[in-house]
């Protein structure tokens, strides 16, 4: 990693010196190298974990390897962030929970081979679906880093996974008025995970934390031991069962049949650009199982006076799970004088969605439970297993949105609702159903677009969950930005955003691109 920050500097001095972008030395101009470096500070305004600052290079190499085969490499490291404790190390492809606060990661390398009518590239890739901003309904590829979802930019968050990827450029049809159709097939050999926070950090989710104890009724525990010891005891008092809670990894089946295949069909028609596709493979948001074990501590029975001291620990797991999900989907897109409008949907079969530890194990679920057989392996094992439930639950769903921006008077606006629509019944989760959001931004340019004012904002219309970033920005020269924000959120505790509700910040950031 410390080479690769060498490099970095040295492409950033030849940058500057010589422009961008760079043509690597020695390479008669058949390799040219490009990236920014970021810095990245967060100063928390309503408490919440702490975030270190974060230096985050990133190097880009384009190589002509002839006239129809070419290379890409894009490589990434990073130091500090939201990490606590961990240890240096390379990101790998197969595990959910990675604490590395010094990493590396290769975010893209992929050859690139271009015949007269088709590309066929094969390496680890990114692709972009969707027209909508944001998270695009049919954007379902490509995995992302979560470790910071609201102020890191969402494609950059996109992590590359490897992908064989097809496209065929059919002629036009004049006659039709169609042009510019292409047809895309992708293979994806392996299913790669989200990244997802540890529990220590600022990003972690709280709605996936179950309690830190649960408390069972003496009445009811007295009866269920009985039944199990098969004479009466008694309990001095309600049992108290505090609970460990920590994350646990665990890699995808690497079978042939576990991988992904999408398609996509394109091209435009009297001035409207429209794309069809189908995806059918792992499941790219986050996704996890919380597991508990009960196990018995102390276990004294008083035979002459029948009472029973009883100590219980719980253990509650949060695992890396793997799911494959089915999407079909289509998006449009036009100019209507001057106004820039899109349109999506997408249709899903076993979509995961996140649900609230904390009902898992609230008393309404707790009765529900095998009690018996739970209390039975206590009794002869000392542990038992405890059946929770699904945190993630895998639906059929709709998701579909319409956006719009315009140039009115120097100031960029956009305004772009998205909706999700399930179609049968589920428990409580994180979103509604169903579940209406309105994102919007507004941005203005200034002093020759050197400074640029930027409000953008979510808003969930069912149960309220809100952010709301405005940040102004200031180009130095042509490379250098400089940008200055606040991130506020808010809204019910049991949403996706609200649940953050204490991460309220002031961010500053730094880039310079070569």
């Amino acid at each position: 990693m410390r080479g690769l920050w060498c490099a970095g500097l040295a492409v950033v001095c030849g940058a500057t010196a010589l422009g961008s972008p760079l043509e690597v030395p020695g390479t008669a101009g058949r390799v040219e190298a490009g990236g920014y470096l970021d810095g990245l500070a967060v100063a928390p305004t309503e408490g919440g974990p702490r975030e270190r600052p974060q230096a985050l290079l990133a190097l880009s190499f384009a190589a002509a390897l002839s006239d129809r085969l070419r290379g890409h490499l894009a490589l990434q490291s990073a130091i500090g962030g939201p990490f606590e404790g961990g240890h240096p190390g390379v990101y790998d492809l197969v595990h959910a929970f990675q604490n590395r606060p010094i990493h590396l990661e290769a975010s893209e390398a992929y050859a690139e081979l271009r015949l007269d009518q088709a590309d066929v590239l094969a390496g680890i890739q990114k692709v972009a679906w969707g027209k909508l901003d944001g998270l695009p309904p049919t954007d379902v590829v490509n995995p992302r880093d979560y470790h910071d979802p609201l102020v890191r930019d969402v494609e950059e968050a996109k992590i590359g996974v490897p992908m064989l990827q097809t496209t065929w450029y059919p002629p036009d049809l004049p006659r039709l008025g169609v042009s510019g159709l292409r047809a895309t097939l992708v293979y994806l050999p392996i299913a790669v995970p989200s990244r997802l926070p540890l529990i220590e950090e600022r990003w972690f989710p709280p709605s996936a934390a179950p309690v830190s104890r649960v408390v069972l009724s003496r009445t009811r525990s007295e009866r269920l031991i009985d039944d199990a010891l098969g004479f009466a005891v008694t309990l001095p008092g309600d049992v108290v069962v505090p609970v460990a809670f920590r994350t646990l990894n665990h890699r995808p089946p690497k079978g042939f049949d576990d991988g992904g295949v999408g398609l996509r069909l394109g091209g435009s028609w009297r001035e409207m650009d429209w794309d069809v596709y189908h995806y059918t493979g792992p499941e790219a948001g986050p996704d996890a199982d919380l597991l508990a074990t009960l196990r018995v501590k102390r276990f004294s029975l008083d035979r002459a006076t029948r009472r029973l001291d009883l100590t219980l620990r719980a253990h509650a797991v949060l695992r890396q799970a793997h799911d494959v999900v089915h999407m079909t989907g289509a998006d449009w897109a036009t100019t209507l004088r001057g106004a820039a409008i899109r349109a999506e949907a997408a249709v899903f079969q076993d979509r995961a969605y996140p649900g609230v530890a904390s009902d898992l194990i609230a008393p309404e679920a707790v009765g529900r439970l095998p009690l018996r057989p739970i209390v039975a392996d206590l009794v002869k094992r000392r542990r038992a297993a405890v059946p929770l439930g699904d945190l993630f639950v895998t639906l059929d769903s709709v998701e579909w949105g319409v956006g719009a921006d315009y140039l009115v008077h120097g100031f960029i606006p956009l305004l772009q609702m998205q909706q999700t629509v399930l179609l049968e019944p589920a428990p409580r989760l994180l979103i509604s159903d169903p579940e209406t959001r309105f994102i919007a931004s507004v941005r203005r340019l200034l002093f020759q677009e050197r400074l640029e004012l930027e409000v953008r904002g979510l808003y969930a219309l069912e149960r309220g969950g809100w952010f709301v970033l405005p940040r102004a920005s200031y180009r130095l020269g042509g490379n250098l930005r400089l940008r200055l924000g606040y991130l506020a959120l808010g809204g019910s505790r049991n949403t996706l955003v609200g649940q953050f509700g204490n991460n309220d910040e002031v961010v500053m950031q730094a880039r310079y691109t070569f």
